[in-house]
């Protein structure tokens, strides 16, 4: 019997270590009925979570519910509930636990009541508690992301979750780079995806860089799984700017242990609990650009080079040359503004094309931007492309910097000269009238038709009978489904052309409309449906009835968001926008006409 108690006794302390309490276990005079209220923290900051849990233990069969009074300034969330049921030398006891989130607004102290319940005559109630709520209790400061192990268990007061945002500078020039990081840092299993809503950025223009990265850091010593989403920002205005609370929810993995271990139907149960997180506001100063900017600046800001390479130096009269301007670097790349190209000696030029190409793959945005103009002189002689400059101000430097090309002389040759066809007089050649058989006042006619008539004729029979055997044979090719689709995809890569020429005219409006429409009609004939005024979710059910994936689909719904965009981007930037996305849709069109053509 002694062994027995002995036995008893260690269980008890086993169990007292098992699960500690930060609250207070109250037992009825019985003993058959007991609750027990814990916090996981005793102190939390403003909009964190606190975790109460309540254990309710009843010998017998009843088992009574608890309900969480109100609390002032306090949201509260039920997380969820679990029960078990044991049985041992024919005693009967049930246990019940319940987990709510508690999510204060404020700064103080809230007052948790004792929470009573009663079986019969039986009453329990447990001791009140309370929770510290200051900002001092904020998530502190992590240190730099590494692979580094951590302890096992973490000081009481250490957050399971919380998340942050910073800036890697928190004075910077206008338009000059801005690093920002979302991370979550988390010391629990987190269940799904998370589901962040990215803060307000009013001021700024935002590029991503890349998809989410993970890793593990240590802070204060307590090891933690960090994830962390980072941005560029470029302010767009002056004097202090504020980047919002950025939001955050995801699910946490709970597990629950039974009251009683040694019971064959305890066995622990995993609980869903949901977290809503929100980082603190980053406020970042922005001063002007100094003055003094140099002839030609356009506003770019960052470490940039420019290259200019050429086609050739030697060119034939009425044939193009091909003139590429680059610049490269770190920065706004895509608002960076086209290098003017000119030449002397040049007939007419014509803009070819211009691309953006961004690297996000890096701690910073980097790319380069590429601007081909064409030449051409219509005259041999010599063609010459002047110097093109560029000018940026670099803000690490504190200075405007600038670089210019060379010329670039090209030889321009005599052109093939052109050899006279039927029915053409070659240069300085003399038009002879056909010899008479006999003289008269007017002239002598003949009843046999000139040669070149009989030529002529025969040429025209030859003609007619190709016209027709063409227009059967395209008639029959524009019979065949796969052919008069892409035949009009054809027509639309010409509307492309026409949207681009509106977006060169600073016409990103026009250009904007000519592509959506462009990228709709493409992907209706590439899945056979028409997709024209389609609300989202109606053009999504569409196109996976007809066979499209869910990558097609969100491809096809990100070209369409960012003309959609286009509206919303700063005016000096929005054409080059507009020229960018063109490009896409445009690969895009070509995609599809490659599908349809195996």
């Amino acid at each position: 019997m002694t062994g027995r108690c002995h036995a008893t006794l260690a269980l008890l302390v086993l169990l007292a270590g098992t699960f500690p309490c930060k609250g207070a276990c109250g037992t009825s005079a019985s003993g058959r009925l007991s609750i027990e209220a814990t916090l996981d923290s005793d102190h939390v900051a403003p909009g964190g979570t606190a975790i109460l849990t309540v254990h309710i233990r009843s010998a017998g069969l009843s088992l009574p519910d608890v309900a969480l009074p109100p609390l002032a300034g306090v949201i509260v969330a039920h997380a969820g509930t679990s029960q078990n049921f044991s049985m041992v030398n024919n005693q009967v006891e049930r246990t019940s636990t319940t987990v709510y989130q508690l999510m204060p607004r404020g700064e103080g102290t809230v007052r948790i009541p004792p929470l009573r319940i009663r079986v019969g005559r039986d009453v329990a109630e447990s001791s009140p508690l309370a929770l510290t709520v200051s900002r001092a209790a904020a998530s502190p400061t992590p240190s730099p992301m590494g692979s580094l192990p951590g302890p096992k268990t973490a000081p009481a007061g250490t957050p399971e979750l919380f998340v942050q945002a910073s800036v890697d500078r928190a004075r910077v020039f206008w338009n000059q780079q801005i690093v920002l990081r979302l991370r979550l840092f988390s010391r629990v299993d987190l269940l799904g995806d998370v589901d962040w809503k990215p803060p307000g950025t009013t001021g700024f223009w935002t590029e991503g860089l890349g998809p989410p990265r993970k890793g593990r850091v240590k802070v204060r010593g307590v090891d933690y799984a960090v994830m962390e989403i980072p941005s560029a920002l470029f302010p767009t205005k002056t004097g202090k700017l504020t980047i919002g609370p950025a939001q955050m929810r995801c699910r946490v993995a709970r597990v629950i242990q039974p009251p009683d271990p040694w019971s064959m139907l305890a066995t622990p149960e995993v609980v869903a609990q949901d977290f809503a997180l929100t980082s603190e506001p980053v406020t970042v100063t922005v001063d002007p650009l100094p003055r003094g900017a140099p002839a030609g600046f356009q506003g770019a800001v960052g470490d940039f080079r420019l290259a200019l390479h050429v086609d050739g130096v030697t060119v034939r009269a009425g044939e193009p040359i091909t003139a590429r301007a680059t610049i490269h670097g770190t920065g706004n790349i895509a608002t960076v503004r086209d290098p003017e190209l000119r030449a002397r000696g040049a007939t007419r030029q014509y803009v070819v094309g211009s691309s953006t190409r961004l690297d996000r793959s890096g701690d910073r945005l980097t790319g380069e931007r590429e601007t081909d103009v064409a030449f051409v002189a219509d005259q041999p002689g010599a063609l010459t492309i002047l110097p093109v400059s560029f000018v940026w101000f670099d803000p690490e430097g504190g200075r405007y910097r600038s670089q210019k090309s060379d010329s670039v002389r090209v030889s321009v040759l005599p052109g093939a000269a052109a050899e006279p066809g039927t029915g053409r007089l070659a240069p300085g050649a003399v038009a002879m009238a056909a010899p008479r058989r006999e003289q008269g006042p007017f002239g002598s006619l003949s009843a046999d038709p000139p040669v070149g008539t009989v030529v002529l004729l025969g040429i025209s029979a030859v003609a007619y009978a190709a016209a027709l055997a063409f227009g059967r044979a395209r008639r029959k090719r524009l019979g065949d489904p796969r052919v008069a689709r892409l035949e009009k995809l054809e027509a639309l890569r010409r509307d492309l052309a026409r949207a681009e020429s509106l977006a060169s005219r600073n016409e990103p409006a026009g250009a904007v409309v000519l592509a959506e429409h462009a990228l709709l009609a493409g992907a209706g004939l590439r899945q056979d449906v028409d997709l024209a005024g389609l609300a989202r979710p109606e053009r999504s059910r569409v196109l996976q009835e007809r066979g499209a994936g869910d990558a097609e689909i969100s491809s096809l719904e990100s070209l369409l968001d960012s003309l959609g965009a286009i509206a919303y981007a700063p005016p000096e930037t929005r054409s080059s926008d507009a020229r960018q996305a063109i490009h896409a849709v445009q690969e895009t069109l070509e995609r599809y006409r490659r599908e349809l053509s195996t």
